[in-house]
């Protein structure tokens, strides 16, 4: 009978000491920073539908896209337990390589052409619309679960280096990635003193991955599509904020951000430009980034 009444007493303190977390007030604020991006992609497909003749036929992969990004990050509350959240960047690539090589054996073997060109120009715009729940706090620690929609948009370049690959022409061909689909994250908040830590850990599921591609200088094929891909992915993302309280509403702070995204067996659609259409087996997406920023939070 005792043991049940310090049950009793101990389970109300409890859910007492949660309501009262989550009747303190949530403020809004809108965090305004610019950083450093550096971004990889690449992809592959096979000779075929069923993946053959070869396992991979043809594979382009860009590397160190690098450039200056800035962005906005913007909360607005609801109630004492709810936020909306809208986070929004765009990265300007000012540098970056990409490879494109062909095989005609499986398992990347019997290389038949390979091309190192240039990727330094085109952009990375990512963009985030959530719903964020207090679901604890005291006056360290706070934990914040969240679910919304998750949307990246690239336009990658592949141009010539000091050496025209076609000489008297121009390459400028272009691939357009985009990825959709929903996030679902816990956001972990550490408070000392002036001091404020911030970790946010997201997992990604991304049923439409797609993206199309205009090959300028391939005469065979239909311009401005050249090709199509689809399939689905998954990803997941990792963001720490270190910041400083400077009196009431403003905190400076310092960021970095790693995310991994990638897409599985999908479609190749080639368009040829007397209309024919010949379908192969997208074999993977692989996408990362990791990114340094400052900023400061304005709460209001």
């Amino acid at each position: 009978m005792i043991m049940n009444k310090w049950s009793l007493l101990l389970f109300l303190s409890f859910f007492s000491s949660l309501a009262s977390a989550q009747e303190k007030e949530r403020k809004s604020y809108i965090m305004p920073y610019v950083g450093w991006n550096q971004e990889k992609l690449d992809w592959n497909i096979a000779g075929n539908e069923n993946g053959q003749y070869p396992n991979v036929l043809s594979e382009l992969k860009w590397q160190q896209l690098r450039g200056p990004e800035m962005g906005i990050i913007s909360a607005v509350s609801i109630s004492s337990r709810f936020q909306v959240k809208w986070d929004f960047s765009y990265q300007v690539i000012t540098s970056g390589k990409v490879n494109d090589t062909d095989y005609a054996g499986d398992n990347r073997a019997l290389k038949t052409a390979e091309f190192n060109l240039q990727a330094d120009k085109g952009y990375t715009i990512k963009t985030r619309l959530e719903l964020s729940y207090l679901l604890w706090s005291n006056q360290t620690f706070s934990f914040s679960p969240h679910a919304g929609y998750f949307g990246s948009y690239q336009k990658l370049y592949m141009l010539d280096g000091d050496v025209p690959l076609i000489p008297g022409k121009e390459l400028r061909s272009t691939y357009k990635p985009q990825w959709h689909g929903a996030v679902l994250g816990l956001e972990t908040n550490f408070k000392k003193e002036n001091w404020n830590v911030n970790l946010d850990i997201s997992g990604m599921y991304l049923p439409q991955y797609s993206a199309t591609a205009d090959w300028n200088l391939r005469e065979e094929l239909r311009r401005p599509v050249s090709f199509e891909h689809r399939s689905k992915g998954a990803g997941w993302d990792a963001a720490l904020r270190i910041g400083y309280q400077l009196g009431q509403r403003i905190q400076p702070f310092v960021s970095a951000r790693y995310t991994q995204i990638e897409a599985g067996k999908g479609t190749d659609k080639l368009y040829m430009a007397n209309g024919d259409i010949y379908k192969s087996r997208l074999n993977e997406v692989n996408s990362t980034s990791i990114s340094f920023g400052i900023g400061v939070k304005i709460l209001f």
